[in-house]
């Protein structure tokens, strides 16, 4: 009895064993859909992970194509997207399109010392470039760190950047975009 037992006993753990690399392989395939959000929301547990964002695409750059914005619930709700090589480029026909983006979620943090050195451009340009800034854009026309107002006042989104890092409590606050890898329109 005490062997027949040792061997039920073995045949259980084999089993186990032989199952688990199963689900996980069948799990690492499979990504969770977001939708900009959600993401926005649950963004700080997915940093340097691949996700997969749905949106309506809201704004795509005019000049190169390399980015887009997907919108979510409301204009103020928006994910950056990089096209970089994997996608290639967006263009001007998918605006107003939904698409589903998979690519690796980043982060900036805006905090006291980011809000600082744009203040500092500021005072010694006279208008503050976003060149070294989330969005990588330079000159007139510049996006709005958060999604795509153009031509907005700096001074007053400065403002606003520090109130929001106030709000956080943190110190900071985070703005996620997406370095995709694929993208699909959705119909």
């Amino acid at each position: 009895m005490k062997k027949l037992s040792f061997v039920l006993g073995i045949l259980l753990i084999v089993a186990a064993c032989q199952q688990s690399p199963k689900k996980a392989e069948s799990n690492s395939d499979e990504l969770t859909v977001f939708t900009v959000d959600e993401i926005q929301q649950k963004g700080d547990d997915y940093i340097g992970k691949e996700v997969l964002i749905t949106g309506m695409v809201s704004h795509v750059c005019k000049h190169s194509g390399e980015r887009c914005f997907l919108m979510g619930s409301g204009e103020d709700v928006t994910i950056r997207v990089e096209a970089g090589n994997k996608i290639g480029s967006f263009n001007q026909e998918q605006m107003g399109s939904d698409l589903k983006v998979k690519g690796v979620l980043q982060e900036i943090r805006i905090d006291d010392a980011y809000v600082a050195e744009m203040e500092a451009e500021l005072e010694e340009e006279g208008v503050a470039s976003n060149e070294d800034h989330a969005l990588g854009h330079a000159g007139e026309g510049n996006h709005e760190v958060d999604g795509g107002d153009h031509n907005r006042d700096q001074l007053e989104q400065i403002a606003e950047m520090r109130q929001k890092i106030e709000a956080t409590g943190k110190g900071y606050y985070s703005i996620f975009y997406l370095d995709g890898i694929t993208s699909e329109e959705l119909e």
